[in-house]
């Protein structure tokens, strides 16, 4: 058999020189189209679901956000891992899925289960940005002479819209600090005495 390759090779060296120079035109055009990154991402399918419970202790959130959301999450389609967080005030949940299947697809399952979960009264899961496991590269803490729900007004109407706007930036996740709130308290007596209701 070999000796036929040889002799033919011998035999038709114009067959073996186009050959040749196919072949290398391939790679050539392969490698202009290789994507070239400093950190190749080789990870699976992840996603992120981050509830916010401000002011309840880790034990809390785990026991009324973590534990519900996770048994709710469990048994998804092509999910291979689930792996949850529980902090002061937060948790977060990851979801992984093997490599065949799409990022949308992924999260549409997850918003599809996150609907039937039993929650607190104000508790809302959030879906982490459109974006891989190792996407999260900085984490950062206001600190000064402020109120906690100063600071995540700044955090929140300044640091992170500034930092939204710097290319390559997917998304910003807050936690910590109280949101401000503004609350009306109907006087019921003077109202009355007006003939105004609260649905006036």
């Amino acid at each position: 058999m070999i000796k036929r390759l040889v002799a033919f090779a011998l035999d038709q060296p114009f067959f073996l020189i186009l050959l040749v120079a196919l072949f290398v035109a391939g790679g050539v055009a392969a490698f202009r189209s290789l994507p070239v990154e400093a950190f190749p991402d080789v990870t699976d399918t992840q996603v992120q679901v981050i509830t916010l419970f401000p002011g309840r202790a880790a034990e809390e959130v785990e026991k009324q956000v973590t534990i519900p959301v996770e048994i709710g999450l469990s048994g998804i389609p092509h999910s291979v891992r689930l792996f949850s967080h529980t902090q002061f005030g937060l948790s977060f949940i990851a979801v992984t899925f093997d490599d065949a299947v799409d990022a949308y697809f992924s999260r549409q399952q997850v918003l599809e289960r996150l609907r039937d979960v039993d929650l607190p009264k104000g508790v809302t899961p959030e879906l982490g940005p459109l974006a891989t496991p190792i996407g999260e590269i900085y984490r950062y803490r206001i600190k000064g002479n402020l109120s906690p729900t100063e600071m995540r007004t700044i955090q929140d109407w300044t640091v992170a819209r500034q930092l939204k706007t710097v290319p390559g930036v997917a998304d910003v996740v807050t936690y910590g600090g109280f949101i401000k709130q503004y609350q009306v308290e109907p006087d019921l007596s003077k109202m009355k005495a007006y003939g105004i209701t609260l649905q006036q």
